[in-house]
């Protein structure tokens, strides 16, 4: 293979997308085909500068959050993954272009058209070669990550997980109301159901049934061996 496969993962709070990218990577490596793996925003010097702001809860006009993940995702490219990918490299990136769409697009009503202009203009016609969507309901997604409006509807008596934390020890983002994240969700559905190469997966199912099903459909893609677990395709929806 002259490029590597550019692989995506994409999803709510609390869906699973950076397990699933992590185990991807073990399963890659376990197989001898080299990989590595992004996050937005992140990886690079800029990324991580822009996340430790983007991640705080200082004051932030909506314009400059959609211009800033859009900066760290330019260096993240230029330095990162189209080096890589020409290098035969495969890349597993913990979000992409989706994650605008849905975040600034839907979910702050930023207008399509411009999210849309950015990606292209920053992406410059690189595509993945597949997205994977990792589906989860809001309310389920945010009780996995222990979010606020989520403890408050919890009785004392409820031994839920507290849930995760950022390292920056903020979360713009998993602190927003629920029909915030209602409206992130309608945009992930329109994109899994618009774009090609995005793949829809059922979050609720087991960790190993996700992971069984992404690497079959990457060894697909990689020529290898063809489904190991035909029990676990109809988890998989294009």
């Amino acid at each position: 293979m002259a490029n590597g496969l550019f692989i995506v993962f994409e999803g709510g709070e609390g869906s699973g997308k950076s397990t699933q990218a992590e185990l991807l990577r073990q399963r890659l490596t376990s197989a001898r085909h080299k990989v590595i793996v992004v996050r937005e925003p992140g990886t690079t010097s800029l990324g991580l500068h822009l996340r430790e702001y983007l991640k705080s809860k200082r004051p932030l006009a909506l314009k400059s959050e959609l211009l800033l993940f859009i900066a760290a995702r330019a260096q993240l490219i230029s330095e990162q993954i189209r080096p890589s990918l020409e290098r035969g490299v495969n890349v597993i990136s913990d979000r992409f272009t989706g994650s605008t769409v849905a975040y600034q697009g839907y979910g702050r009503g930023i207008k399509r058209d411009v999210v849309d202009y950015l990606n292209e203009f920053v992406t410059d016609e690189l595509q993945p070669d597949a997205t994977f969507f990792l589906d989860i309901g809001p309310d389920e997604g945010l009780h996995r990550v222990g979010s606020p409006q989520m403890r408050m509807a919890l009785s004392p008596e409820d031994d839920a997980d507290p849930g995760r934390l950022d390292i920056e020890g903020h979360r713009r983002f998993e602190d927003q109301p629920i029909a915030f994240h209602n409206r992130v969700r309608r945009g992930y559905l329109e994109l899994s159901e618009s774009c090609p190469n995005w793949h829809r997966l059922d979050a609720n199912a087991t960790q190993d049934q996700l992971a069984d099903t992404i690497w079959d459909e990457v060894a697909r893609m990689l020529n290898a061996t063809g489904p190991e677990h035909p029990k676990d395709a109809a988890l998989l929806q294009q």
